[in-house]
C-alpha cells in the first residue's frame, strides 16, 4: 500500500514565520467522485502512476500535477500547476484499529480517517526551501483536504490536494508539503507511536521533491527570466 511514514521535523525559519501570517485563498476543494463518469478530453498531459493511477482523473484536476511519482516531475512556464501526495491512509475502522499505549482518539468509536480528517487544518506547500527564492503558500482544510477515498486493498485514506499555483519561471524548482493537524492523530495499523502516529502542529509531509519547469514550445527560443 503506497502511503508515507511521517516524521515530525524542525520548521525552516521562513517557513515558521509565513506560518503565523494569513492563508492564501483558493476554491474550495471536493471529494473525488465517480471515477467511472466520463471525462473530458485531458488539456494538459495527466500523471499516471505506474500502478495505472490517475491523479488527474480521480481529483478532477484539469492543470499539471506535481507529485509523488517520478514521471509527474515535469511543467511549463506560464501554467498554473497543481501539488498531489501520497496520502495519509488507516484503519478501516475503529473495531480494527490498534494505537499506542496511552493515544486516545477524538472520541470513542470514531474511524482512524475521520479522526484525521477532524484534526486536519491546513496545508502548507513551499517552493524552493531553504534558497532566497522561497515562497510559501497555506490553505485551510476545506480548500485542500479530498476526503471518502480508498486505496486498492480497501483502506480508507485523505489526501490534500493543493489549489492551481502560480507559475514558475523556467528551470529546476523543489516544492515541500507540510500539513497542520490540530491534535496527535495515530492511524490504527500499528502501535508504533513514531512510525504510525503525526504529532499536534506542523509537520512535514512530503520530501523537498524537484521538478522542472520547461519553456513553452512557442516560447523555446525566448531569454528567460529571471526568477522571482
Amino acid at each position: 500500500m503506497n502511503r508515507p511514514r511521517l516524521l515530525a521535523a524542525a520548521l525552516p525559519p521562513l517557513l515558521a514565520a509565513a506560518l503565523c501570517g494569513a492563508a492564501v485563498s483558493a476554491p474550495a476543494a471536493s471529494a473525488a467522485t465517480d471515477p467511472a463518469a466520463p471525462a473530458a478530453r485531458p488539456r494538459v498531459p495527466h500523471c499516471v502512476a505506474s500502478d495505472g493511477f490517475g491523479f488527474n482523473a480521480v481529483f478532477h484536476v484539469k492543470e499539471r500535477i506535481i507529485g509523488p511519482p517520478l514521471t509527474c516531475r515535469v511543467t511549463l512556464a506560464k501554467e498554473p500547476w497543481v501539488r498531489a501526495t501520497l496520502g495519509w491512509a488507516t484503519a478501516v475502522d475503529a473495531q480494527s484499529a490498534v494505537y499506542p499505549a496511552g493515544y486516545t482518539p477524538l472520541r470513542p468509536g470514531i474511524a482512524p480517517i475521520e479522526d484525521f480528517n477532524a484534526k486536519f487544518v491546513s496545508a502548507t506547500y513551499v517552493h524552493d526551501i531553504g534558497t532566497p527564492h522561497e515562497r510559501t503558500f497555506t490553505f485551510k482544510k476545506k480548500q485542500v483536504l479530498r476526503t471518502g477515498l480508498v486505496t486498492s486493498d480497501g483502506f480508507p485514506y485523505s489526501d490534500p490536494i493543493s489549489p492551481p499555483l502560480k507559475p514558475l519561471t523556467v528551470g529546476t524548482h523543489t516544492s515541500t508539503v507540510f500539513i497542520t493537524l490540530s491534535a496527535e492523530h495515530c492511524d490504527g495499523f500499528a502501535p508504533d507511536r513514531e512510525a504510525d502516529c503525526l504529532p499536534a502542529g506542523t509537520v512535514r509531509f512530503s520530501g523537498d521533491d524537484a521538478f522542472e519547469v520547461q519553456p513553452r514550445p512557442r516560447d523555446a527560443g525566448a531569454p528567460g527570466r529571471p526568477r522571482r
